[in-house]
């Protein structure tokens, strides 16, 4: 009997321990976060998801959130998850840079033409705004798990070789990304056709556009390399991508266990946008080997295309919604660049 109220001890004891270093409340929470992407699994953002993303929410709420994600634009496109997410059929996203735009229109200042020289720079940006932008998504009614990348992005085209800015007043440009890529576009002459990331593929293939600003990643991985000739010499702007869940689902997460994931959240980011950023790399290689070409841009060409694209910060640093974040952000990045 003895032996058996001494083992009895023990157990309880070791179960109060638990109890103990859960943190309080925690006991009884647990949720299921469905999560919407139009990235096909089993590549690129779907292999750093599950093996970066899912692990670490996973590690910060010890194993009592279930996460659901339904790829390959099963729950529809980008604009689709925004509208589920606002009724409540899904609670997170994983959206490309048109997502992220229609989600947190304002983030429209880290797309801005030529403003970025290289992810140095846009690393140096998260990592000293990270509030800021934090802010400015949660005033949308999203928490950021991860701002990550797509690309800082070339123009590639079925037809011109885009060093010249009078290719972009021939070329017919499909733009997807929303507000301020078509201004751009029209600020160097061009007409920009609209339509959705689904529908961009089929309408290069068909000929209703031949030109678009893209990842090399998904250039790749919509085969669109048998149909694209050439890539523009030059980096036209970056395109951020992000990981979101819905900010009522994120209240509702003890304390605890947000704080934990916040401590965490710079290495995740880290570490997707490592794999992220290779893949880009590797991808427009590969397609070079295939025979994309890479045409060299005179000074003065790229001088012209500079200057007319850069005509519309002025409208983002005007605007009531974008003119603060804008100015801290380019003051931040002169104070990188003089380092």
């Amino acid at each position: 009997m003895v032996k058996k109220q001494a083992f009895l001890l023990i157990v309880w004891a070791a179960l109060f321990s638990v109890l103990l270093a859960m943190p309080a409340g925690a006991e009884e929470w647990k949720d299921r976060w469905k999560f919407g992407t139009i990235a096909p699994d089993g590549i690129g953002w779907a292999k750093q998801i599950k093996n970066i993303v899912i692990p670490a929410v996973e590690e910060a709420t010890q194993g009592t959130l279930e996460v659901k994600v339904y790829w390959g634009g099963v729950m529809g496109d980008d604009e689709d998850f925004v509208s589920k997410m606002r009724i409540g059929q899904l609670q997170g996203a994983g959206w490309s840079g048109q997502g992220v735009l229609i989600a947190v229109p304002e983030m429209e200042v880290v797309t801005l033409p030529f403003l970025f020289n290289n992810y140095d720079e846009v690393d140096y940006i998260k990592q000293e705004m990270s509030e800021e932008f934090d802010e400015i998504a949660k005033k949308n009614g999203y928490m950021c798990i991860a701002w990550i990348d797509e690309d800082i992005c070339s123009i590639y085209s079925t037809k011109y070789d885009m060093s010249k800015l009078q290719d972009y007043k021939d070329a017919k440009i499909l733009s997807w990304f929303g507000d301020v890529e078509e201004r751009l576009y029209k600020s160097l002459g061009a007409s920009p056709i609209s339509v959705n990331m689904p529908e961009a593929p089929p309408a290069l293939r068909q000929g209703v556009g031949d030109a678009i600003t893209a990842s090399a990643a998904w250039i790749l991985g919509t085969q669109l390399y048998s149909s694209i000739k050439y890539v523009s010499p030059y980096k036209l702007r970056y395109a951020p991508a992000m990981i979101a869940v819905d900010w009522k689902t994120w209240s509702t997460m003890p304390e605890p266990y947000k704080d934990h994931y916040y401590k965490i959240r710079a290495d995740v980011v880290k570490r997707f946008v490592a794999g992220v950023r290779s893949d880009n790399a590797k991808s427009l290689q590969a397609m070079k080997e295939y025979g994309l070409k890479e045409m060299p841009v005179s000074p003065e060409e790229m001088a012209a295309i500079r200057k007319n694209a850069v005509t519309i910060w002025q409208e983002s640093l005007d605007s009531p919604d974008t003119g603060e974040i804008l100015e801290e952000l380019l003051e931040h990045l002169e104070d990188f660049r003089a380092k």
